[in-house]
């Protein structure tokens, strides 16, 4: 559903977006629905020998990025973590701050020290200006802003978590998660009402 998380809210910018809603994610269940969780080793750096046995891809670049999701909380590409976000009401033009809740899907107990940060794309051609890394809080809480989204449309944030630690070894904390958020047109019309 295209726009179907957007608020119907209106203040001083006109109405607010959010996330787009849809399929729930379900990439971390098995056929039976429980949920399969990857557990997480230890954090190695790129280039140590603690990845022996991994395929080195050549020196290339390993990008396993999942689906980008739906919604307001998902698991990571890898399975390792449960996401939950918020956000102060999102325009066009106007600073946005999200608040990342993040716990280990295994246990689902508060993750720290994942020195988050957010890529923000839209079309996967036209970024927005990159936001500082997120300030954390206690409980696996990350604040990070403000995003700058500068054109309407149904954008991509992916959030990055422990990005210093290599991805490769499958129990990496290195992680990722991508959601769809939706920026309203302020020129538009209501969507009650005919062009």
């Amino acid at each position: 559903m295209i726009g179907g998380g957007c608020s119907s809210n209106s203040g001083p910018g006109g109405p607010a977006g959010g996330p787009v809603m849809g399929a729930l994610d379900t990439h971390c269940q098995d056929a039976s629905g429980a949920v399969v969780a990857q557990p997480i080793g230890m954090c190695m750096t790129a280039g140590g020998d603690t990845d022996a046995g991994q395929p080195d891809d050549a020196g290339a670049p390993v990008s396993d990025y999942g689906e980008t999701m739906y919604n307001a909380e998902g698991n990571d590409d890898d399975c390792k973590y449960h996401v939950v976000w918020t956000s102060t009401p999102v325009r066009e033009n106007t600073g946005v701050t999200f608040t990342v809740t993040l716990t280990n899907l295994t246990d689902m107990t508060p993750v720290s020290g994942a020195g988050m940060r957010a890529e923000v794309y839209l079309n996967d051609t036209h970024p927005a200006a990159p936001p500082k890394q997120a300030t954390e809080a206690a409980g696996g809480k990350y604040t990070l802003g403000p995003v700058t989204f500068d054109a309407p449309g149904n954008w991509t944030v992916r959030f990055h978590f422990f990005e210093d630690c290599d991805d490769a070894p499958e129990d990496s904390p290195h992680g990722h998660a991508a959601f769809l958020v939706h920026v309203p047109d302020p020129k538009a019309t209501d969507a009650g009402t005919a062009d």
